[in-house]
């Protein structure tokens, strides 16, 4: 059997993109109660050894820790750390389905992009927990566990009502959201299908969807006429995004 290595997410294998690995999914073939599993699947540097040699392309961390590095690019912020990074499981039924419906989506639309999203975060997911919270004001729980939500998309940004994502770490980091004391931070790596994607050249604070013919927005920086320092893409609509991986850092 082959496997459509732009198909993000055909059951019972994730696609990991750039370079487009496939691995099972860890959860195939369970029949219990989604909630008894984990959302977060933690991912480790590979070491270099003899036993690994044959190896040689870049692991899931590396590509992630890389991204994250080199998309760090504000003047004023210190380069973080990496303290660990986890594979988003998908293992409740939402985040099941929810994934699903992402990868119809982007099947539909293509130009998949990774890019990073920063939110609240009320517990210590990622530090100490690999289970999503109760709570429905920890937003970064309520994503992994199902889905970004458009309800709790807030109006009056620079685009309007919709889910912004950039592929600059540092700017994502802007709006991390730490309640409790800890020193480190949590920032959501997404799948984003941004499909035809139009690109701005001034604010528009009342949009509500992508303009006709288009599925999505990107943000023209200063260096080419727009109005931002740094990248930015907003959708409009739920299914457009997944998220991929957490980083912790500090």
């Amino acid at each position: 059997m082959s496997y459509n290595p732009y198909c993000v997410y055909p059951d019972p294998y994730y696609v990991y993109p750039n370079p487009y690995y496939v691995f099972p999914h860890p959860y195939y073939g369970y029949t219990g109660s989604y909630h008894e599993y984990p959302q977060l699947v933690p991912i480790l540097p590979v070491p270099i050894s003899s036993n690994n040699l044959l190896h040689s392309g870049p692991n899931e961390y590396e590509i992630i820790s890389e991204r994250f590095l080199n998309g760090w690019l504000h003047p004023d912020k210190p380069t973080p750390t990496i303290k660990q990074i986890f594979l988003v499981a998908h293992s409740t039924r939402e985040g099941h389905t929810y994934a699903r419906n992402f990868n119809d989506y982007y099947n539909r639309v293509g130009n998949m992009q990774m890019l990073f999203h920063g939110t609240r975060c009320e517990c210590r997911i990622g530090r100490g927990s690999l289970k999503a919270c109760d709570s429905e004001t920890c937003n970064l729980c309520e994503i992994i566990k199902g889905s970004y939500s458009m309800e709790k998309a807030k109006g009056q940004q620079m685009f309007g009502r919709g889910i912004y994502t950039t592929e600059v770490s540092s700017k994502a980091d802007v709006y991390v959201d730490n309640v409790d004391d800890s020193q480190d931070s949590i920032m959501i790596l997404n799948q984003v299908a941004l499909g035809r994607s139009k690109i701005m050249y001034e604010a528009c604070h009342n949009m509500q969807a992508a303009p006709p013919t288009y599925d999505s927005v990107t943000a023209a920086t200063y260096a080419h006429g727009g109005e931002v320092r740094y990248h930015e893409a907003v959708v409009y609509r739920e299914d457009a995004i997944c998220p991929h991986a957490i980083v912790v850092y500090s």
